[in-house]
């Protein structure tokens, strides 16, 4: 999907933005200058409707969006997504300018699908991570990261960052010994054994 961005009142503070139906956004990036070729930040704004349907769309890492009022297109990486605690409404989204071949670091979530032996022994699933980070290539971030809990059996009761299947040309950054499932199995006390 492209994203229309447009340029911020400057009359207007955040609030107002919000009311008016509108979300601030910041896109930044090591490559974005201003008239005077220094590096700069832009400061910009997209309809609500437009966020509400990015949401929607699977996950999606990399857009590509243009300014309406200067047509400059740019190849954007979600970096933050900034909400109100309690009503959940969205304040702020950040925005990274990015070349679409270059490699950046995100953030993806993990997908459990499967049935696991050990789960069907009579153990108890615990799911440990929901995002694993990744160094990938722009326009090839995956929208998740699948891992089958099948490979969870009685006698592999755990499951690590090292053990999810990363897309060629990724490289895993989160802490490849940190557990992100596992089952926690039925002691079996000595009278049960005995019987």
């Amino acid at each position: 999907m492209t994203l229309t961005l447009s340029k911020r009142d400057s009359k207007q503070n955040p609030r107002q933005i919000r009311a008016g139906g509108n979300i601030p956004v910041t896109v930044y990036g090591k490559n974005l200058k201003n008239s005077e070729g220094k590096l700069t930040a832009f400061s910009l704004q997209i309809p609500l409707t437009a966020f509400k349907e990015l949401r929607l769309a699977n996950h999606i890492q990399v857009v590509e969006a243009q300014v309406e009022e200067t047509k400059s297109h740019y190849s954007l990486l979600i970096k933050s997504i900034e909400m109100h605690p309690i009503s959940k409404q969205v304040l702020n989204i950040q925005f990274q300018a990015i070349d679409p071949e270059q490699k950046v670091r995100a953030t993806i979530p993990i997908q459990y699908e499967g049935s696991s032996p050990a789960v069907q022994a009579g153990g108890i699933l615990f799911l440990n991570k929901k995002k694993v980070d990744l160094l990938c290539v722009a326009k090839n971030i995956p929208a998740s990261i699948v891992f089958n809990l099948s490979s969870l059996t009685p006698e592999n009761i755990i499951a690590c960052y090292s053990d999810l299947p990363l897309p060629d040309g990724s490289i895993l950054k989160s802490d490849a010994k940190q557990i992100i499932a596992k089952v926690s199995m039925p002691q079996v006390s000595k009278t049960d054994k005995a019987a």
